[in-house]
């Protein structure tokens, strides 16, 4: 059946109906569904929200605290720091935490302010830099007891920020506790799998070794009707008179078997006969060779003209290098 005429412009109506701020929630919502806004990345902004929707920063505004009051995003840090994405659900320290930070940095803002000072002069009254108080009032609340006693006594707090510093300290250390707890309970964790993985290892290296101990055992073993095979042992070697130690048995090399009798070179000579000198073979060291020389040397001045140099002539091979005269030479008297 298709659709009626008029379909268009009811969906059209039916758009005009939804409130402005809810169509602002629902383009946040979408940018966190599709990954543009990660869990703890700050939000667009009302400004900003304003210059891409095309509404006032008012109703985009209200579009965050209405994203606020849903859970989707968190307060910032400060009253003027913009809103983040939610992330996993928290703990209940790390809650604390956020809320006594927010209470902490807007205390001193809220004083400040109804002291009618600014950022510069309170921080020259604390004798402090201003990006100091600028941090202190924006949530990193890295400074030390003696400044919030400092702010404390100049704001004439009473105690106030005193007393909202050490809510902090103490959600700061609860806090502290369960990340510790929790990285001993992941690091158990971790452990006790490497153990499992261990011996599961090791059981399965026991189980290899058995089979190859059976495999080598059924492959050692004689088939029945067959002959053991023989000890594949070195035989042992026995002199040979006039030769080399020869090993008893029959030995056999890839070219046919070896024959017992002794060579004519390495025979001994009948008794009464004198022994040949034996013929040495070593190979001798060849004569120390020359280095080759260049036949000339070109010699290019900063004038452009080139200079061709002759080196001497070498040697002859049979002088002696060192001066020393050669044996058949007679020195000079």
């Amino acid at each position: 059946m298709p659709p009626p005429e008029d379909a268009p412009r009811q969906a059209s109506a039916m758009a005009k109906r939804v409130p402005k701020y809810a169509r602002v929630a629902a383009a946040v919502q979408g940018l966190i569904a599709d990954g543009t806004l990660r869990p703890g990345q700050p939000a667009p902004s009302g400004a900003a929200l304003s210059r891409v929707t095309g509404y006032s920063t008012l109703t985009c505004r209200r579009a965050l605290r209405v994203l606020i009051a849903d859970g989707v995003l968190t307060p910032g840090p400060s009253r003027n720091a913009r809103p983040r994405v939610a992330g996993p659900p928290q703990q209940q320290a790390a809650r604390d935490l956020a809320t006594a930070s927010r209470a902490l940095s807007a205390g001193l803002a809220t004083r400040r302010r109804s002291y009618g000072l600014t950022q510069p002069e309170l921080a020259l009254l604390l004798d402090v830099s201003v990006t100091t108080i600028g941090h202190a009032e924006t949530g990193r609340l890295w400074q030390s007891r003696q400044f919030w006693e400092h702010a404390d006594a100049i704001l004439s707090a009473d105690g106030d920020l005193l007393r909202l510093h050490d809510a902090f300290g103490e959600a700061s250390a609860a806090t502290a506790a369960n990340d510790q707890a929790a990285a001993e309970t992941i690091s158990g964790d971790e452990t006790a799998s490497a153990g499992e993985a261990s011996e599961t290892a090791s059981a399965g290296e026991t189980l290899s070794t058995g089979e190859a101990g059976s495999a080598d055992e059924t492959a050692g073993a004689a088939a029945p009707g067959q002959p053991a095979e023989a000890d594949t042992a070195a035989p042992e070697a026995v002199p040979v008179p006039g030769g080399s130690p020869q090993a008893s048995g029959a030995v056999e090399q890839a070219t046919g078997p070896v024959s017992a009798t002794p060579s004519p070179v390495s025979a001994a000579p009948p008794a009464g006969q004198p022994r040949e000198p034996a013929v040495d073979h070593t190979e001798r060291t060849p004569a120390a060779r020359v280095p080759p020389r260049p036949a000339y040397v070109m010699i290019m001045w900063g004038d452009g003209t080139m200079t061709t140099v002759h080196p001497p002539e070498a040697p002859a091979p049979e002088s002696n290098l060192a001066g020393t005269p050669l044996p058949d030479e007679t020195p000079p008297r």
